[in-house]
């Protein structure tokens, strides 16, 4: 049932490698001086895939989902993706918001009823605290956590034929997943950097599991702007009664982040 398909594009990329951030870490017996805050925004396109199980609206069960990029594409309305990330010192606080709508419609076999719709409507949320523990002249570690929200939301219409009786139904599920995860960078000289991170939450607080990875290689065309380009995958196991979400979304990412 492709249309039971959600495109979730959930979690975030990351903010580029700095020159800045490879300086050697003051010696013991200097304390760190604060220096006033800096503020990344970065805007990205993840091209994802999704395979898994979902069954968003019970009590119908579940569906296998097994799409490319191109299917979601195909019933892709719109989508928003951006994160915000304030650095001060070796503290980072990171804001990621993300929201897509997919609808997909399709003609019913025999004469009652004429065709249905559906429009699936997906918000993720994630907020994180990062501590940078590590800071060498080419490898600075950070290590963190915070919460990732989940909406989905469901409008499902079975338009009439015969009958001239029209069915409407709404459904929708939200939950939070706390996670803990760490963030490293690797200078590659010039201005050319790897990140690679990851987290994983759920714990049975919200969802059962949640995992995500990312890899990005980052180029810093200026002091300002920082191009990337990656891979990302996110997990998520959610089951409450009848209603199941267990999808992985993978492919290949691309982001642009600006600093002031």
């Amino acid at each position: 049932m492709r249309y039971l398909a959600i495109g979730m594009i959930s979690a975030s990329l990351l903010t580029p490698v700095r020159a800045s951030d490879f300086s050697r870490p003051p010696s013991p017996q200097q304390p760190l001086v604060a220096s006033g805050p800096s503020f990344f925004i970065t805007s990205y396109i993840w091209a994802t895939a999704i395979n898994g199980k979902s069954a968003t609206f019970p009590p119908l069960p579940a569906a296998p989902i097994n799409l490319s990029f191109g299917d979601v594409l195909k019933d892709l309305n719109g989508a928003m993706m951006a994160s915000l990330e304030m650095r001060v010192g070796r503290w980072g606080f990171l804001v990621d918001g993300q929201f897509s709508q997919v609808t997909s419609a399709g003609a019913l076999p025999g004469p009652f009823f004429s065709s249905v719709k559906l429009r699936s409507q997906t918000t993720t949320v994630q907020g994180s605290v990062l501590y940078r523990v590590y800071e060498g002249p080419t490898v600075s570690l950070d290590m963190g956590g915070g919460v990732r929200f989940w909406n989905l939301n469901n409008k499902l219409e079975i338009l009439p034929g015969l009958a001239n009786l029209r069915i409407d139904h709404r459904d929708s599920e939200m939950w939070a997943d706390p996670i803990v995860g760490a963030r490293l960078g690797i200078k590659l000289g010039g201005p050319w950097s790897l990140t690679v991170a990851g987290d994983i939450g759920g714990f049975d607080i919200g969802s059962r599991l949640t995992w995500q990875t990312l890899g990005s290689v980052n180029y810093a065309w200026s002091e300002s702007l920082t191009l990337k380009a990656g891979y990302r995958a996110l997990h998520v196991d959610c089951r409450n009664g009848s209603f199941s979400y267990n999808v992985t979304q993978h492919g290949p990412a691309v982001a642009a982040t600006y600093r002031f």
